[in-house]
């Protein structure tokens, strides 16, 4: 429940420091709206331009402003649910630095020990569910997992079950050496042999399962918290190639070599972009919260 609670604590912060981001973005773009507005009724008067033009560019500037309204309301609502998991009455939520600012933590970005994996619940409970049929807990931790590294990409390839994985069966069988069958009431015995033998084989089956589970949320995470990072560094390009393609726009417009049209693409895309560029980092810190619920709660 702790863990719950702090992730999505976590998942609100950021998605608060997201849309802080976002508006101050909007409000960067409706500046150079306002400015291009300007510039097209200026060229109106001097019969450089016509109405069309002037209502297409403020057509664009209203629209821009209603999404800084509903980023606003995103803004209230989400810092609304905060103060709720938090135990508090609607408040402005504190910021930390902003989003772009914020760092990774070095753990995340590293290869987790396999391990770590115990601290999960569904683990905790295959473990309680292997103690209740008698099974060794230990053994099936050293079958099931062995001392490596979970990292991104290669996470699986280090891990294979044909070599690693020892057969559950072989477990099962092999943890109930210690039963014996006197003559007397054989078949009675050989029954409840085969009894404690299914209970636990179904034990460490639903063990191994949990384990390959909780593997493969944490190698997603893993890859994500690397392929976010390289989504954001492509958006950073191209958030910086439409800048200088809204400036190199305005000023081909402004010597009649380019259409109002041109202008307002151009500052679409940027916003678009500067946008995505945001959403990309936001999701980086998302991975790494469901790194942390993969993980039972952290990495250290």
């Amino acid at each position: 429940i702790i863990t719950s609670l702090v992730a999505d604590i976590a998942t609100l912060y950021y998605e608060l420091l997201a849309l802080d981001n976002e508006l101050l973005t909007i409000r960067k773009n409706l500046d150079l709206q306002q400015k291009a507005m300007n510039t097209i009724q200026d060229l109106k008067i001097g019969g450089k331009a016509n109405e069309l033009a002037v209502k297409q560019f403020e057509a664009q500037f209203l629209d821009t402003k209603g999404l800084e309204v509903q980023i606003q309301q995103n803004i209230i609502k989400a810092e609304n649910i905060l103060n709720v998991l938090l135990g508090s009455f609607p408040k402005k939520i504190v910021r930390g630095l902003p989003i772009r600012d914020q760092s990774l933590p070095d753990q995340a970005t590293a290869g987790i020990p396999s391990l770590m994996l115990v601290r999960r619940p569904d683990v905790r409970q295959a473990e309680f569910e292997l103690v209740a049929s008698k099974s060794d807990v230990k053994l099936a931790r050293a079958a099931f997992l062995p001392s490596l590294t979970i990292g991104a990409y290669g996470g699986f390839n280090a891990f294979k079950a044909p070599l690693l994985f020892s057969n559950p069966a072989s477990l099962a069988y092999g943890a109930i050496s210690g039963l014996t069958m006197p003559l007397l009431n054989r078949s009675l015995i050989r029954s409840n042999y085969k009894k404690s033998v299914a209970y636990q084989l179904d034990s460490y089956y639903a063990y191994q399962k949990t384990i390959l589970n909780g593997f493969q949320e944490v190698v997603t995470s893993l890859n994500g918290i690397k392929n976010y990072e390289l989504i954001y560094l492509i958006k950073e390009e191209e958030v910086d190639a439409l800048l200088k393609a809204v400036i190199a726009s305005k000023d081909l417009f402004e010597a009649g070599y380019a259409t109002y049209l041109e202008v307002i693409t151009a500052q679409k895309l940027v916003l678009k972009a500067e946008l995505e560029l945001s959403e990309a980092k936001k999701n980086q810190f998302n991975t790494v919260i469901e790194l942390y619920r993969s993980l039972g709660g952290g990495w250290e």
